[in-house]
């Protein structure tokens, strides 16, 4: 009997250390990220395939999930980002906020140059909404 309590306080043992915090991640190289966010994101301004957005995407969020932005600007300026990325579905997506009677949204330029909000089309050129409106 004594064997037996032996072996499942051994295997307890063996599971709360197997099963600790360490997720075998690991840590992430803050310097290494930024030069990786930039290089990505010149490749994703170079070409807007939907490919390197996702790449570029990807980047920013582990850079953020991994606490490695200086300040809180730097975290809002790459949370826009994301935003302005969307969920890289239409390849050369273009965002911008734009301020229409005092309402502030994030419009979108389509492949098919058309105007998108919350990814649906709503059949007017970009270029026109844009003119229309008040964007940055």
């Amino acid at each position: 009997m004594k064997k037996l309590i032996y072996v499942v306080a051994y295997i307890l043992a063996l599971g709360i250390v197997a099963c600790g915090s360490d997720d075998g991640a690991e840590p992430v190289d803050c310097g290494q990220a930024r030069v990786e966010v930039a290089d990505l994101g010149n490749t994703y301004r170079e070409n807007t395939s939907t490919n390197n957005c996702s790449a570029y995407k990807t980047s920013i969020e582990s850079y953020l999930s991994n606490s490695c932005s200086l300040d809180d600007d730097e975290k809002l300026i790459w949370e826009k980002e994301l935003a302005t990325l969307g969920d890289c579905t239409i390849a050369g997506k273009i965002c911008l906020l734009c301020t229409n009677s005092d309402i502030t949204i994030v419009v979108c330029r389509g492949e098919n140059g058309s105007t998108f909000i919350d990814d649906k089309d709503i059949g007017v050129p970009f270029d026109t909404y844009v003119e229309r409106s008040t964007c940055e």
